[in-house]
């Protein structure tokens, strides 16, 4: 099979994302950045927007966002054997938090710890654009570097938030850490999407910019160590020889998601409630209208408030949040009944039970990059 093209950035959480699981799986493919000639001329026409990860698949078939990416990579019989039963949903969940409530620790440790981390940054991005002129590439990270501050406020990242962010996180390592001292992925002894998408914020940004790197290095060292897991092609690890192909749930995964849950459940509830208004609102819109009218690839229905670690936060609400849910959701409507009570089980905290078998106010597709109404 010929080699797929991902264009990406070793800085970018959701390229992490898609390179592991392609690493994983062994998929031959190349990998190139968004300053490439072939981007400009072929791959962004057809993307129209500048978000990465894309990738090029070998019949020409061009995809854009990271889930649907690993969606396609799925179809094709690229992504491995997948979970069944309770820990299908769970592996969708553990996606969909990573993709969004990850993005406080890795936005925060990033643009937050400007004197340890701003060097190694601005490099990065200036490698992403220079293509042999250093200077201009300095000066294109820098001001790249520059606006990054902008988008904290919006994920709930101010000065009051910040603790109770970093509690949450580093409970989060410390719970991780415990887990991976059992089993070499976080569903047993086979990676899946659950690690997929945690690969996104905990290697490109937590696992390699120089401070929380060294967080994690210091606290959580089995973490670190799952993330240089999760970039190689190898199916065993020499730390559990024994271990088996597949899945399975345990104690120490049981402790990780009600961890996850507890943080997500109330964001995706607000969430889920702002939803349920636009929805009422805009009754008569017909399928496949954009959520934005402004066509936003990345659309909001407004400011939400919920607690973190005893700490009320406010962020904008991610419409992109309620379609990872609804995935989660068509996961739980296809398990029998013990599945189900299985499902609810693992999934217990925060509220996130009573939301896998809710009703949407109204389905949620996407068209091209945009999130419609289905």
């Amino acid at each position: 099979m010929p080699a797929l093209q991902l264009y990406g950035a070793p800085c970018s959480l959701y390229t992490a994302k898609v390179r592991s699981a392609l690493r994983k799986q062994r998929v031959t493919f190349r990998e190139y950045f968004a300053s490439h000639p072939e981007y400009r001329e072929r791959i962004l026409p057809a993307a129209q927007n500048q978000r990465i990860p894309v990738v090029e698949f070998p019949d020409g078939t061009i995809v854009q966002d990271s889930a649907e990416i690993l969606d396609h990579m799925a179809s094709l019989g690229l992504l491995g054997a997948a979970p069944s039963g309770a820990l299908r949903v769970v592996e969708l969940f553990v996606e969909a938090y990573a993709d969004r409530a990850m993005l406080r620790p890795a936005m925060h440790y990033r643009w937050n710890f400007r004197a340890e981390n701003e060097a190694f940054i601005i490099g990065e991005f200036a490698r992403l654009v220079a293509r042999g002129d250093t200077a201009k590439g300095l000066d294109t990270g820098r001001m790249l570097a520059g606006r990054m501050a902008a988008y904290l406020p919006p994920l709930g990242i101010t000065e009051s938030s910040i603790p109770a962010i970093e509690a949450q996180y580093l409970a989060l390592l410390d719970r991780l850490d415990r887990h991976f001292s059992a089993a070499p992925y976080l569903l047993g002894g086979s990676p899946s999407r659950a690690d997929y998408g945690l690969m996104g914020p905990l290697h490109a940004h937590l696992g390699r910019d120089p401070f929380p790197a060294a967080l994690m290095q210091s606290k959580a060292p089995l973490v670190y160590r799952w993330t240089e897991r999760m970039n190689a092609g190898e199916d065993t690890s020499p730390e559990f020889p024994d271990t088996a192909p597949g899945f399975a749930a345990s104690d120490t995964l049981r402790a990780v998601l009600d961890l996850m849950a507890e943080e997500f459940g109330p964001e995706l509830r607000e969430t889920l409630t702002l939803f349920a208004a636009w929805a009422s609102e805009n009754a008569d819109l017909p399928a496949g209208s954009p959520v934005s009218p402004k066509g936003v690839d990345q659309p909001s229905f407004g400011p939400i408030r919920f607690e973190i670690q005893g700490t009320t936060i406010e962020v904008m609400s991610a419409g992109h949040s309620l379609w990872m849910l609804q995935r989660v959701q068509d996961a739980f409507a296809a398990l029998t009944e013990a599945e189900k009570a299985e499902a609810r089980n693992l999934l217990s905290a925060g509220g996130v039970a009573a939301l896998l078998d809710e009703k949407m106010p109204r389905r949620l597709g996407r068209q091209g990059n945009k999130l419609s109404v289905a």
